[in-house]
């Protein structure tokens, strides 16, 4: 997997996780939506930071 794909393909998979989670629980279907888009971005930015203490 190129490593510019990756983090992308990571930050998708914790929001997708999230937001059934979330749908789960009978939450309001917006508010699960900007819940799984905000873990996105944490798994997005989470992958990259990983990334680079890896390469240390």
């Amino acid at each position: 997997m190129k490593k510019k794909l990756r983090p992308v393909v990571e930050g998708l998979a914790v929001g997708i996780v999230f937001f059934s989670i979330t749908l789960l629980f009978e939450i309001p279907f917006f508010m699960s939506v900007i819940i799984g888009a905000l873990a996105s971005v944490g798994g997005y930015r989470n992958s990259i930071k990983m990334d680079k203490e890896e390469k240390k």
